[in-house]
């Protein structure tokens, strides 16, 4: 036994920080493999393959092991998320899902208690030996991220999301899977109900909003939850996450000046498509391509070829998400549209070897609109001036950290952008996160200055709170403790890139251990976005462990 876990702990530290799908697929077999071989007839293949742990005194398996639905252990949670899918709920539109939660409350016959802004908590007394124990918060957050791929016709606000198993994952057919965070609500509710279970006081608390910038745990009140002890369950990745960036967002105005296009244009639209987003602050230094950037650099060459009109420009959905696709409508004259097309073909081979590892779908096209003649143009100014802006403004990795090796300290994501021309205006918006205040203020008077430059306004608001980690906390111990027990290995304690409630919470409960945990969720905010079976078993097996050993 203590040899193979020693295979286990071998092969786990000296694989690269960034492993792969395939390389961590590759892992598991050769342990599997050798665990077999080595242990013999105490356990059989099948079992070796089991998720996360067998028994408490078998081995315990890495993660990613592929299980299929059926064999998953944590059936009650899959079948929580599965009623939560079913629940439209877009970040801002979470009326449905809170009055729903309610109701769950009533029917099993639990206290609850909601606020101002929705959100909730629901109330499990303590079991018998445990009522003098500290209390435990379940938190998890009821919003997701609403993004389709171009062809799908799926409806956010009446539609329920549909799963679909695939090589031990499970992702959502052309939309956003929503496990982010649908799988810590379904975590919670599953332990609501398991009737086994020894626990102190448990306050279930699912807060809304928090995808557009934490704003319902920023409106928790004092007193709302009472618990010594929080377990956030909006973890990614199957580690245990002891701190946050912090971050803001900044919104940047430019007046237009609209006149009429000459009827010797035609109109064409310019999209650039087919990226692979994710979430703007776990995805950030995977140097994928943001649709808004690359549209930018397309437009400053065909500018400089032809006689390029602008009529409108977008891009963008979410601001915590990497833009997929964006796109410009266009006047050109025909007579130049060859041309235009070939300087198109080189910048677009250009573009796909530039990005053929993160991005190898990016698409750039050109093509005629059944309206062919343009109302109203950019002046040729503005134009300008806002395609300098979109170049200008800073994507990506600003900074890594000092502090922590190998994990980024600022950055920033060009997010969204829209023309209205009803109001005479372009919106663009941007996101901002870091660690480190100083640097968060840096990097937002750099756009702030790129748009002063550029003629328009800019205006910075939603600025959320970091977590700092407090790596001697009783919770962290005690689940370090319980993962060990269960997966025969230390756990991954580490600090993210991207805002969680835990700092917003944290600034208003004072003294409250946090950790955060969560199953293995891939590609968060894109219609890419899946979670492994595997690691949806493994949270869960944690989770009715810690809850107990916390007395």
């Amino acid at each position: 036994m203590c040899l193979g876990l020693s295979i286990i702990n071998l092969f786990d530290c000296n694989m690269p920080e960034k492993r792969t799908v395939k390389s961590r697929s590759y892992v598991n077999a050769v342990l599997v493999f050798l665990i077999v071989e080595l242990l013999g007839p105490a356990m059989s293949a099948e079992e070796a393959a089991a998720v996360g742990y067998d028994s408490s005194e078998g081995v315990k398996m890495v993660n990613n092991v592929k299980v299929s639905l059926e064999e998953a252990k944590a059936q009650g949670v899959w079948e929580m998320f599965r009623r939560v899918s079913r629940i439209p709920r877009c970040s801002r539109h979470e009326e449905r899902i809170c009055e729903w939660l309610r109701t769950f409350a009533e029917d099993k016959g639990l206290s609850y208690r909601s606020d101002g802004v929705g959100n909730t908590v629901i109330e499990l007394p303590a079991t018998a030996g445990y009522e003098a124990s500290a209390g435990i918060v379940l938190q998890s957050h009821v919003d997701m991220v609403c993004e389709k791929k171009p062809d799908s016709n799926h409806d956010f606000s009446t539609d329920a999301i549909k799963l679909i198993e695939k090589d031990g994952w499970v992702c959502a057919e052309g939309t956003t899977l929503g496990a982010d965070n649908g799988l810590g609500v379904a975590l919670s509710l599953a332990l609501a109900v398991e009737k086994e279970l020894s626990h102190p006081k448990l306050e279930l608390l699912f807060t809304v909003d928090e995808e557009t910038g934490l704003t319902g745990a920023a409106a928790l009140e004092q007193g709302f939850v009472t618990g010594k002890y929080l377990i956030n369950l909006d973890g990614e990745d199957d580690s245990f996450i002891v701190g946050c960036a912090g971050g803001e967002q900044t919104q940047i105005t430019l007046k237009l000046q609209l006149s009429e296009a000459s009827s010797s244009y035609q109109c064409y639209v310019l999209e650039v498509s087919g990226l692979r987003g994710g979430h703007s602050g776990i995805d950030i230094d995977e140097q994928r391509a943001n649709a808004i950037v690359v549209l930018a650099r397309v437009l400053d060459v065909l500018r400089q070829t032809a006689d390029v009109r602008i009529c409108s420009v977008e891009g963008g959905k979410a601001h915590n998400a990497i833009p997929r696709d964006a796109r410009a409508v266009l006047c050109l004259k025909p007579a130049e549209l060859e041309r235009l097309q070939e300087q198109l073909s080189i910048l677009a081979v250009s573009l796909k070897g530039q990005f053929a590892l993160t991005d190898p779908g990016l698409t750039v096209t050109l093509l005629g609109r059944r309206k062919s003649v343009c109302e109203q143009v950019f002046s040729g100014d503005v134009a300008y001036r806002i395609v300098n802006l979109m170049l200008a403004l800073p994507h990506g990795v600003y900074r890594f950290s000092h502090e922590f090796d190998g994990v980024v300290e600022t950055s920033s994501n060009v997010a969204r952008i829209r023309t209205f021309a009803e109001k005479g205006e372009l919106e663009i918006v941007t996101s901002q996160r870091s660690f480190d205040v100083c640097s968060l203020e840096e990097i937002t008077g750099k756009i702030t200055a790129a748009a002063s430059l550029a003629g328009a306004e800019a205006a910075t608001s939603g600025r959320y709170p970091g977590w700092k980690p407090n790596v001697d906390s009783g919770l962290l111990k005690k689940a370090r403790q319980v993962y060990e027990k269960l997966r025969g290995r230390e756990p991954d304690v580490k600090v993210i890139h991207a805002g969680l409630e835990c700092g917003v919470i944290g600034e208003k409960y004072k003294g409250m251990e946090m950790i955060s945990a969560g199953p293995t969720i891939e590609n968060a905010h894109s219609p890419a976005e899946r979670v492994n079976i595997a690691s949806v078993d493994n949270v869960w097996r944690f989770l009715l462990r810690l809850i107990p050993s916390l007395r």
